[in-house]
């Protein structure tokens, strides 16, 4: 093997190890603090007696999930660095048969 060849097997072992480990490092909300739901039963109308309630709680919208800084950062990182490897195979191979070869016309 050449050492271009070498170096672009090193970079994408070493980005594939990375894609890998990175999801054990990046932490976040869903290993460890997973939110537990429950089910909760209520009657169909409990204020027909024209009751009113001790405490009118205002309905709360659902909060907009914004994207862990992995998937902002590292999926488009790896993205690119696959199409860098892939490019760099590519010339290292044409290189690599140029030079093995003498085209005479």
């Amino acid at each position: 093997m050449t050492r271009s060849i070498r170096f672009v097997a090193l970079a994408l072992a070493t980005t594939l190890l990375f894609a890998i480990a990175s999801p054990a490092f990046a932490g976040g909300e869903e290993g460890e603090h997973a939110e537990e739901t429950t089910e909760t039963t209520i009657a169909a109308d409990p204020f027909a007696d024209g009751e009113v309630p001790a405490v009118i709680i205002p309905v709360e919208e659902a909060e907009e999930f914004e994207q862990p800084w992995t998937a902002r950062f590292l999926i488009p990182l790896l993205v690119v660095t696959a199409i860098v490897l892939i490019i760099g195979v590519a010339i290292a191979y044409n290189s690599s048969i140029r030079t093995r070869y003498k085209v005479t016309a």
